[in-house]
């Protein structure tokens, strides 16, 4: 009885033995892997970024390192920068900081710092920070499958001296999110209490969203990238795009754009608008110069209500110009 007590304990402990040395075994070569693939992903990065430098579109990454050991891997910058010389915009962003599932590579988090400066050539400069901005991406090797950006306590200043335009920016919160669908690209969008300071007329806040889908567009996120005309010749449709001023106050418009080769929008718009009144005080406050067009507009569009608050219209955009119904309203700039 003894002896075959003996034997069973010994052939537990030879299979705990053989178990842990399996972990230690399979410890070893997850770490060992790990760190292989750091150094893999930090060699091909830094060799990306260099030859990027001798391009027409080059990206920085200060102080590169990988990170996340030992279920995640990630890259870690202390600065970001990025250049596109064709088009002359140029770019500067705080740390940056990035994680992905050992087991879901594909699926990155990234969280980016300000302050950042944005300058387009010859002079728009573009300053803004952000009390905290998180990304996330879903890739595979074609390029980007989706992507989301959120951020809150936006703040920031655009500046363009040879148009004497200077505009302040604020919001408390702001998404935007884009993703293929088929051939085309749905992007949607939305701020939170968004305020803006023209030239120190300061606009009360108001919440704006949009949502859309672009026709041909799902290559604008994989390898091949936009085109460089964009948005030219592009096609939209428009599902919702909404201005809120709160307590039921809201403005929203949908249909079909089209954006000619020579930047003019055309298309055809149901304008649905709760709160006349208001949007028409609201309008002519802020643009006294635009207050006889807002109290012409609101008439107009009460009457095709038969005087009430709210209504729905259709407007036309031919060219540039916005009509309801045979009379021109506004302008809309090309683009």
């Amino acid at each position: 009885m003894g002896s075959s007590s003996r034997a069973d304990t010994s052939g537990v402990t030879r299979k705990l033995i053989r178990l842990a040395v399996a972990v230690v075994l399979v410890g070893a070569l997850y770490t060992g892997g790990w760190f292989y693939a750091a150094s893999w992903l930090k060699d091909r990065t830094m060799e990306a970024l260099a030859a990027s430098e001798q391009g027409m579109h080059s990206a920085s990454c200060g102080n590169l390192s990988v990170r996340g050991f030992p279920f995640r891997i990630g890259l870690f910058c202390d600065s970001v920068g990025i250049d596109d010389r064709p088009s002359g915009l140029s770019a500067t962003f705080g740390a940056l900081r990035s994680a992905a599932q050992v087991y879901r590579p594909g699926h990155a988090v990234i969280e980016l710092d300000g302050p950042a400066q944005v300058r387009v050539t010859p002079d728009l400069v573009f300053d803004v920070n952000w009390d905290l901005l998180r990304a996330s991406a879903v890739a595979w090797t074609d390029g980007l499958d989706r992507a989301s950006v959120a951020y809150d306590g936006l703040k920031g200043k655009l500046n363009v001296p040879s148009q004497a335009l200077s505009v302040g920016i604020a919001a408390a919160h702001g998404e935007k999110h884009v993703r293929q669908s088929g051939e085309a690209l749905d992007v949607a969008a939305s701020l939170d209490a968004l305020s803006l300071d023209l030239g120190g007329k300061v606009l009360p806040p108001l919440n704006v969203a949009v949502d859309m889908t672009i026709a041909d567009a799902a290559k604008w996120i994989s390898k091949e990238g936009p085109p460089a005309n964009i948005p030219l010749g592009t096609s939209v449709e428009l599902r919702g795009l909404s201005f809120d001023l709160g307590d039921g106050k809201v403005m929203s418009l949908a249909g079909p754009l089209k954006i000619g080769d020579d930047g003019f929008v055309s298309g055809a718009l149901d304008l649905t608008i709760e709160g006349i009144t208001a949007w028409r005080d609201r309008i002519s406050e802020t643009f006294p110069e635009s207050a006889e067009t807002a109290q012409r507009v609101a008439a107009a569009i009460k009457g095709l209500s038969n005087g009430g608050e709210r209504a729905v219209v259709k407007l036309t955009v031919q060219q540039g110009t916005v009509y309801l119904g045979l009379f021109p309203v506004g302008i809309i700039p090309p683009l």
